[in-house]
């Protein structure tokens, strides 16, 4: 029988009334994080905010700067929340936004370790495991260079475990506001990134009230304010640009993965056959320019964050009208080569789960950040991950042309590769065994589920539809892996305390039938 939340609560508060603050698991977490920053600031690791002016995903820092909610309103490539929290950074420190913004990552980073612990104990998982798992994961070469790393997926790992820990609350004390502040922290994982769609939304609010039959109704009315936001974030964007989505940039993602792998012959020869579309040739990231030949019909429409080429800093701007038209077509095209040459898509499936498995901080962004700790997490990479050799992109592009294959796997976490679907296969049968057996409480198979559930939506929605940074879209799901790690080593320590308790009787047993 697995230990229930309220018991492992009671057992923290009977050590911290004994020991006072110096048994408390969350000062010693709350420890460690904070030495460890030190450290790694000592070290050299600094906060990037090089990568808010050049990479695509945000506006124009001058735009966020002077028409703020304009921008906002006309940004159809991606959903507007991070764009939000740069805008108020910058607008309410304009010389000091990153200060604020790295204070933002660094209580989101505490936050996720405290939830993470909480969540192993609401699993039943001990107080050492727990602690232990959580300040690993904590400190980690990883955790501090996606903190220092202002992409969403920080972010999102927050939210989840916020909603984990939410979720529990809710199934086991059903009231509005839980339930008001569960959708909220779903629908901000809408807003912040595409990969949480309007229907994931819809799809949890209809699991959570079917899990609570006699609170169907407050569940569901406290699900409605958050789901219409989102829904009013895509109605936004049918209206203005006619595409029902938070993002326009899923022809992007689909070109990744079809067209993007057709070497140039295979191109020209579905191209030449009229089996694929001409825009095929213009590959993601090339200049706006270089679509106006194929929408000629577009015009400037007087507004920045819409018609920039490039940004101030002289990077490209992916949200000009053109890119729009661009990602449209492209969907098509994407089409036109699973149908006439899905080979293509069966070369980015190799390439995305050999991404996924890689280490987190193996990410072509960080070839220079992690440098002060290079070392250190060459050193975690081989020990915790199982990578036995290391190389960057190019590098492995190189290694690949020349045929190597099954030698590959050595670049990637062997650990990985062997832990991540046994975690997941080992707590989808611990939990369909729990249910069985009735050793699982309600709000345990809730948070579960919930757990199980989203590690297979990252998982699928990442390397199926996406083709490069696996390793990196997958960061927000390694805290629930983590918590299956936790969860499998409490039930193996337990079957080993079972087995020496019968080995003791066995033997005593024996002891006594020879007197």
């Amino acid at each position: 029988m697995v230990p229930s939340a309220q018991q492992a609560e009671d057992h923290d508060l009977s050590e911290r009334r004994r020991g006072g603050l110096f048994y408390s698991p969350y000062v010693w977490i709350t420890a460690a994080f904070v030495l460890s920053r030190a450290l790694y600031y000592w070290a050299g690791i600094r906060f990037d905010t090089h990568i808010l002016a050049s990479n695509f995903q945000f506006i124009d820092l001058q735009l966020l700067k002077t028409r703020l909610f304009e921008s906002l309103f006309y940004f159809h490539m991606q959903p507007p929340l991070m764009n939000l929290l740069v805008g108020m950074a910058i607008k309410a420190f304009p010389d000091h936004y990153g200060a604020a913004l790295h204070a933002l990552y660094f209580a989101a980073g505490l936050s996720s370790a405290i939830f993470l612990y909480i969540v192993m104990r609401r699993l039943g998982v001990s107080r050492a495991i727990s602690s232990s798992l959580t300040i690993l994961f904590a400190i980690s070469p990883a955790s501090i260079l996606y903190e220092n790393y202002p992409m969403y997926e920080y972010l999102i790992m927050c939210l989840l475990l916020a909603s984990s820990v939410v979720l529990y609350k809710l199934i086991l004390q059903p009231n509005f506001w839980l339930a008001f502040v569960f959708f909220s922290l779903l629908a901000a994982l809408a807003w912040i990134r595409n990969l949480y769609h309007l229907f994931y939304i819809l799809g949890i609010a209809a699991a959570v009230a079917f899990f609570s039959p006699k609170q169907r109704n407050t569940i569901l009315v406290a699900a409605a304010f958050p789901f219409a936001t989102v829904l009013a974030l895509f109605l936004k964007n049918l209206f203005v640009f006619g595409l029902f989505s938070s993002s326009s940039w899923l022809g992007q993602n689909l070109l990744t993965v079809t067209i993007h792998q057709l070497t140039d012959s295979e191109k020209t020869s579905l191209i030449e056959q009229k089996k694929l579309a001409e825009i095929a040739r213009v590959e993601t990231g090339a200049p706006v320019a270089d679509y106006r030949p194929f929408f000629p019909d577009v015009k400037p429409t007087g507004i920045p964050v819409l018609d920039q080429e490039v940004k101030s800093s002289g990077d490209l701007n992916t949200n000009n009208m053109l890119y729009l038209k661009a990602d449209l077509a492209y969907r098509k095209a994407a089409l036109q080569v699973l149908r006439y040459y899905p080979v293509a898509y069966v070369r980015s499936l190799v390439i995305a789960w050999f991404a996924y498995f890689r280490p987190p901080t193996d990410f072509f962004q960080f070839e220079d950040s992690r440098l002060p700790i290079r070392r250190f997490d060459r050193m975690f990479n081989l020990v915790v991950f199982g990578q036995l050799h290391e190389a960057n992109n190019k590098e492995l592009r190189v290694l690949r042309s020349q045929g190597r294959s099954i030698s590959l796997a050595l670049y990637t976490g062997l650990f990985l590769i062997v832990g991540f679907p046994f975690l997941f296969f080992w707590g989808l049968i611990y939990l369909i065994q729990g249910i069985r057996r009735r050793t699982l409480t309600r709000p345990q198979i809730g948070l579960l589920v919930f757990i199980i559930l989203n590690i297979a939506y990252i998982v699928i929605t990442t390397n199926f539809l996406s083709s490069f940074e696996n390793n990196r879209y997958a960061v927000p799901s390694d805290p629930l892996y983590v918590a299956l790690l936790g969860l499998c080593l409490q039930q193996a320590w337990m079957f080993l305390e079972r087995r020496q308790k019968e080995s003791s009787v066995i033997q005593g047993g024996k002891l006594q039938k020879s007197h």
